[in-house]
């Protein structure tokens, strides 16, 4: 049983992330693949390498199915099919990795320390771009509760609380080797895990001190979250239109009875095209009575030159005397979901979802403002797109929202895997992210990454709940992913290192 190990790897990397998400194992999950590789050739590295990622991605995404069957109208066999091959795509990262590991640390364990983490940094980057972009449950994401952990992010990103994974499981790995007396000299063994030790420290260190001084607040916001709870299928239905906006208006006027600063609907949550029906006015007129600023997820249309028109996936702020104070405009969109890609080569795809068509790209990073509050949205998808996030503080937003339709994915775990990834976006920021889910989570993110509330799933009701405004800017925030990128960097002088000394060998 070969790949009996990395398989173990990839089931305790599961296990880290919710729905069980016992984030401690994933400190040494890839504990049994390390192991494996150390007596892997390249290629039986690669191997080992995708057994474990294919392990972890079919159990942390088999949630697809859902949505391909239940709204796609795919049949059973087919959405299998896809989801195997999505696995299979995510899990050659895994296998790339593993193949790069035994190339370049085999013989010389001691740089393991400094490849292993640049390395998986390089392949999560890479995950964040390739095809569009999926960077769906990166290892650092299992810590999202470890608050003194993943305060590092305000510097570098959830890319190194990954790192920093992969650092101690590293050291793990080398102290078993040491113990079964299998590896070289105790104490070259050991310097590696002393330095991963330091590393972990001085993370925490540093995790404590920010807890600590969290940045001065320049004054505070009332907001309430709306869960309308609406069933997928009639969110469209025009039979259901008055039910649905009827449940959202009075949901509404309960939460304006604790006088918040700003209401938040989710994403899509006007069954209507705003603009486009008579009841954009009763929607204006609904803000004015409450008095209230109200941000909501809503189809928009433009017209184009041509006279036809582009749709768009939108934000809209909504001023307390019923004007349309601002719009924003999906930027990253979801594949099949929300457009096809390369469509005139793949005609006979359609997208996976129902919806009213393809959708438009927004091309700005558009700050809406609420009384004290500026603010940025990211729309479902985009939140787990940090470099897309930090545009927000960095043009001046001093809060944070998300906005999502999260009945795609029924009571799977990807409800819960959405949220937790927002917590880092509050965290690298330094910002209060508050997000409003259709069936859930609705939840208030606190700048430190702790959770001031949220709600179940499939449940109707509101929250509310008061927010700092914070103006400064952390090293996230001002420069972005350099610490990815230096991992990229490392990593192509590490490979270049290998292969000439592999060709002066020859």
């Amino acid at each position: 049983m070969p790949y009996l190990l990395p398989a173990l790897s990839g089931l305790l990397l599961a296990l880290s992330f919710p729905k069980a998400d016992i984030s401690i194992l994933a400190w040494v999950a890839f504990v049994p693949l390390l192991y494996r590789l150390q007596v892997n050739g390249p290629r039986r590295a690669f191997y080992s390498g995708l057994v474990t990622g294919f392990v972890f991605n079919l159990a942390s995404v088999y949630w697809v199915i859902n949505t391909m069957s239940n709204y796609g109208g795919l049949p059973l066999p087919v959405s299998l099919t896809l989801l195997v091959a999505l696995s299979a795509y995510l899990a050659l990262y895994f296998g790339v990795f593993s193949w790069l590991y035994s190339i370049v640390c085999n013989k010389r364990p001691a740089l393991a320390f400094i490849a292993a983490p640049a390395f998986w940094v390089t392949l999560e980057l890479a995950r964040n771009y390739m095809l569009s972009g999926f960077p769906w449950d990166l290892i650092g994401y299992s810590q999202h509760a470890n608050l003194r952990i993943i305060q590092v992010s305000d510097i570098t990103g959830v890319y190194g609380v990954s790192a920093l994974i992969v650092l101690i499981n590293c050291a793990v790995t080398d102290i078993i080797i040491t113990l079964s007396g299998k590896g070289p000299h105790v104490k070259a063994r050991l310097a590696g895990p002393a330095v991963a030790v330091l590393a972990l420290a001085a993370v925490a260190g540093y995790g404590q001190y920010r807890l600590a001084h969290m940045p001065k607040a320049d004054g505070t916001l009332k907001v309430a979250l709306i869960q309308g709870n609406i069933d997928q299928f009639h969110k469209w239905d025009p039979a259901f239109q008055n039910e649905v906006f009827e449940t959202y208006k009075g949901l509404t006027e309960e939460a304006a009875a604790k006088k918040p600063d700003l209401v938040i609907w989710p994403e899509t949550a006007t069954p209507f095209i705003f603009g486009d029906s008579e009841k954009t006015s009763e929607l204006g007129a609904l803000v004015k009575s409450a008095g209230v600023y109200l941000m909501t997820g809503s189809p928009s249309v433009d017209s184009r030159p041509d006279g036809g028109y582009l749709e768009y996936n939108s934000a809209y702020l909504i001023a307390p005397d019923g004007s349309t104070a601002g719009r924003y405009d999906k930027m990253h969109l979801v594949p099949f979901g929300e457009y096809v890609p390369l469509k005139g080569l793949l005609p006979f795809v359609s997208k996976m979802v129902t919806a009213i068509g393809d959708f438009g790209t927004g091309t700005e990073y558009t700050l809406l403002k609420a009384g004290k509050g500026a603010f940025g949205t990211a729309i479902c998808f985009e939140v787990i797109f940090p470099e897309l996030v930090r545009h927000f503080p960095l043009s001046g937003a001093n809060f944070l929202t998300s906005i999502t339709n999260d009945a795609w994915f029924g009571r799977s775990a990807a409800p819960y895997q959405h949220f937790d990834m927002a917590v880092f976006r509050a965290v690298e920021n330094k910002r209060a992210l508050v997000r409003a889910a259709n069936t859930g989570i609705t939840g208030i993110i606190l700048p430190s990454g702790e959770v001031a509330g949220k709600t179940d799933i499939f449940t109707r009701g509101s929250m509310a709940g008061e927010i700092p405004l914070v103006s400064e800017l952390t090293f996230y925030t001002r420069h972005g992913d350099v610490f990815a990128y230096g991992c990229v960097v490392l990593s192509l002088a590490l490979i270049a290192v290998a292969i000439i000394r592999r060709e002066r060998r020859i």
